[in-house]
């Protein structure tokens, strides 16, 4: 559609730049990697990992270049630019310093969602939450006069991190046990075996007992409490996904093991009062579908909490198609409550262009243009010294390198999204060709699906805002889910994905059959003898609506369309025996009326597909 929508504006007249691009970096490459190999990422020399990934996404990147010409997509191959090139990750990091400079990024010690298996930080963003079996726990707590509570828990494990216990203001059940301490019921180490009882208006009251331990963290409610009121946290999971020396007993064990150490210890001390199996809605990472927690850990941040009323502002100004797929957004923006966190500890992302010295007291940036990777070389020539609290200016590196000892470079990454929400930027000629950036900046279309809004869209929103005052774009384009005819969500996993070779082969030289897809059931249900690109195009173009979920059907694809298609070829065919005159600006007098209604319906026609075309309605 992307490729309909560019070809609709330049029969309009327009100037198209449509560029031809490719996002390579992330963690799923990694993933593909480690998968071919059988060998983690970590088990390798860095250098040797980060040229695995660039041999193996780059055979993907020629396979997709294939694919699209073959299907005829109209863009400028010429102008390629992928995600991982030195050129686009110097704009990175070039926007990185702009924004560090001026405050909007900070590094700072705070509670971040945090995947063990993967050993990386990740964003709100990249959480999804799925449903699995859990243990709601009572356990009995006492206060210091001996009185038993019960409090409910799925996460026992965490006993060791509590730093409050709370109830709500409202509720009367409590009102002699706030400010009385509790023991904990769990031995531990290098803690208190005892924490108060406050009040807390987050408290559900009809959840379990009402009375509710507070850990560092259990989860999002906890690092808000522990905010407010200004405890100290607790480090009860390492960054291997093992408890701590604070969990005593259960110092060593994976978060799954403790728990069941941590229930089976309760309840040999007779500390359970009753245990529930139900249903809980787990967070999960988008990408490794791993448990993540909350863990404290010093991290690089976008601000973006006090940019939101601007970011409305700015939003009201783009023109969203359709019109409804604007709550998309806003629904997203209304849940942002913390900064967005932009390191990670991977290595086929773009390098955070930072590093530090004089014990850490002063940071050292490179100059714009440059890309650097701070963790295998040094600061480059013209590169500058600020200070690490305030960012001031102290100097320039050439001056200072030799009074500056212990210079280590950053070994974080940035999250994906810092560079996918430049795309708009590097494309327009941020950095480059200041001319082309002034015509093309905001960018005037950004084509995407539902499912990245809260992600490509919003961060992409974010970067402009933040760096230009503007918004990103002048229009935005969101379309619905490819689905199959059963309504499920097409994958490779499930076999009832579109692989692009099957659709193009189907049909040609004589082979049919090639597209297939499986139903629930898993065998082969439904499969087209003869599609091709032009069938596809056409079939999207007419049966899937903007912003509206479509299904996917080979058969009925191939019913509905192959045929318009041979009578659109006959057609054509037919016509092309005739000359065609030179001038077409005026309709002979000597036409006939069948030949006279034809054209007025052909006019018709067309003022309809200019009107729709002006309006992005493809």
């Amino acid at each position: 559609m992307i490729d309909v929508i560019a070809r609709s504006q330049r029969l309009l007249g327009k100037e198209v730049y449509f560029p031809w691009g490719v996002d390579r970096n992330g963690i799923n490459i990694e993933f593909t990697v480690e998968k071919n190999t059988k060998r983690k990422m970590r088990t390798y020399e860095r250098g040797e990992f980060l040229d695995l990934c660039a041999s193996t996404i780059e055979t993907f990147t020629q396979a997709m270049r294939t694919t699209a010409k073959r299907v005829g997509l109209s863009c400028d191959f010429d102008r390629e630019y992928l995600t991982d090139a030195p050129d686009y990750r110097s704009v990175t990091q070039a926007i990185f310093i702009d924004l560090f400079e001026q405050g909007a990024i900070v590094e700072d010690l705070r509670p971040n969602i945090y995947d063990p298996v993967e050993g990386t930080t990740i964003a709100d963003a990249e959480v999804e939450r799925v449903t699995r079996k859990t243990k709601l726990v009572d356990v009995r707590w006492e206060t210091n006069d001996g009185t038993e509570v019960v409090i409910s828990t799925t996460r026992p494990e965490m006993i060791c991190a509590c730093g409050v216990v709370v109830v709500h203001p409202d509720d009367e059940r409590y009102r002699g046990l706030v400010g009385q301490t509790l023991a904990l019921p769990m031995p531990t180490e290098g803690r208190a075996a005892t924490v108060e009882v406050r009040t807390h208006p987050s408290v559900k009251m009809e959840f379990g007992s009402g009375v509710l331990m507070v850990c560092s963290f259990g989860d999002q409610n906890d690092v808000a409490v522990f905010r407010e009121l200004g405890l100290d946290p607790f480090q009860a999971i390492d960054l291997e996904g093992r408890m701590t020396a604070l969990g005593g007993p259960l110092a060593g064990m994976t978060v799954l093991e403790a728990r069941t150490s941590a229930i089976e210890f309760l309840e040999s001390e007779g500390k359970i009062a009753n245990v529930v199996e139900k249903d809980q809605e787990v967070p999960v990472s988008e990408r490794g579908k791993n448990p993540v927690e909350i863990i404290l850990l010093k991290e690089w941040y976008v601000r973006q909490t006090h940019m939101q009323d601007r970011l409305r502002t700015l939003v009201d100004d783009v023109e969203f198609h359709p019109p409804r797929n604007r709550q998309f957004l806003l629904d997203w923006m209304d849940n942002i409550t913390i900064d967005w966190p932009i390191s990670r500890r991977r290595w086929y992302h773009t390098e955070i262009p930072v590093w530090y010295a004089a014990g850490g007291s002063k940071v050292i940036v490179p100059p714009k243009g440059s890309y650097v990777q701070p963790w295998r070389e040094s600061p480059p020539e013209g590169s500058r010294v600020l200070d690490r609290d305030d960012r001031s200016f102290l100097g320039m590196w050439d001056d200072m390198k030799h009074d500056l000892d212990d210079v280590v470079g950053e070994e974080k990454v940035f999250d994906t999204w810092m560079d996918s929400s430049n795309s708009n930027l590097f494309v327009s000629g941020l950095l480059e060709d200041d001319g082309r950036f002034e015509r093309c900046f905001p960018t005037a279309l950004r084509p995407q699906g539902k499912e990245i809004v809260r992600t490509w869209l919003y961060y992409t929103m974010l970067k402009s805002a933040l760096l230009l005052d503007k918004p990103a774009f002048k229009h935005v384009w969101i379309d619905g889910l490819g689905m199959d005819p059963w309504g499920r969500k097409m994958s490779k996993s499930l076999g009832n994905g579109i692989d692009a070779d099957s659709v193009l082969e189907c049909g040609a030289g004589g082979r049919t059959g090639s597209w297939r897809i499986k139903g629930p059931d898993g065998s082969v249900a439904l499969k087209a003898n003869k599609i091709g690109s032009e069938c596809f195009r056409l079939w999207k173009a007419c049966d899937a609506q903007v912003g509206d979920d479509f299904h996917i059907n080979p058969e009925e694809i191939e019913q509905k369309y192959f045929g318009v298609l041979t009578k659109v070829f006959n057609v054509a065919r037919f016509a092309s025996q005739f000359d065609v005159p030179e001038d077409l600006s005026t309709v002979p007098a000597s036409l006939e009326p069948e030949d006279r209604w034809i054209l007025a319906e052909h006019h018709k026609v067309m003022a309809t597909a200019r009107e729709a075309w002006t309006n992005l309605d493809i």
